[in-house]
């Protein structure tokens, strides 16, 4: 894996809560952090359930290791110039010597 494959730039999300005034809270998504990462679409398909379509497209991103370390499970990553989000499904340590294989479901 070479710097030059990291060519895909990935927004990181995260959910976070103000107080809105009347004793509840308002959730937003926030943006964390932007990492460089190379994507790979692996899997996608359409499934059925109750009458309606629900496309599941899977993708794996492969990352500098220690850029995955500020990333948590709890996430929503967003492949800029696309539409959707990304609900993280795993993150470990690849093959390579220095990156993190990250396995994410679009939602829908």
């Amino acid at each position: 894996m070479r710097a030059g494959d990291l060519d895909t730039r990935v927004l990181v999300k995260r959910q976070s809560k103000t107080a809105d005034g009347f004793g509840g809270f308002t959730s937003t998504l926030s943006t964390q952090t932007t990492i460089w990462a190379s994507v790979n679409y692996t899997d996608g398909d359409i499934t059925t359930k109750n009458g309606k379509r629900d496309r599941n497209l899977v993708i794996e991103l492969i990352v500098r290791k220690k850029t995955a370390d500020d990333i948590a499970t709890t996430d929503l990553l967003e492949i800029e110039n696309e539409s959707g989000q990304y609900q993280i499904n795993t993150m470990f340590d690849s093959k390579y010597k220095y990156f993190t294989s990250i396995t994410a479901t679009k939602r829908e």
